[in-house]
């Protein structure tokens, strides 16, 4: 897994439509050393959930699309829905289920070959073969 290919989590991008200035520089950096950052079909459908819901749905829609145009978009394919259906089988076994969604994001990133920057280190670190990168 090459650590200059990243996803970015849904809290990250919510940091970024709100401007917050320390995930702003802290992502800047990131892609003036080289990183190649991008986010799932799964983080969007989070983002257009919340902007749907919001008061400001015109407003948060169109902050969405805007944002979403900027960064490369990676899919669910059937690697990484077999991914998925492992490592959620795995944690059940466990005892330690996380969400789907979040199941979902960390197979695409295993099976493209990324990394993951959340701050939700609680769950993705479940996914043993996820490599996170935590954004302060």
């Amino acid at each position: 897994m090459e650590i200059n290919r990243v996803i970015i989590d849904t809290d990250i991008l919510i940091d970024l439509l709100r401007n917050k200035t320390k995930t702003v520089n802290s992502l800047t950096k990131m892609e003036t050393k080289g990183y190649s950052l991008a986010t799932t079909t799964i983080n969007a459908f989070e983002l257009f959930y919340g902007a749907y819901k919001s008061k400001k749905r015109e407003k948060n829609l169109a902050s969405t699309k805007t944002l979403l145009k900027r960064i490369i978009i990676l899919t669910m394919e059937l690697g990484s829905a077999q991914n998925a259906g492992r490592i959620y089988t795995e944690l059940e076994k466990q005892g330690q289920p996380i969400g789907l969604r979040d199941v979902m994001i960390g197979a695409i990133a295993l099976a493209k070959g990324y990394s993951l920057a959340t701050r939700n280190t609680e769950h993705f670190q479940k996914i043993k073969e996820l490599n996170l990168i935590p954004i302060p």
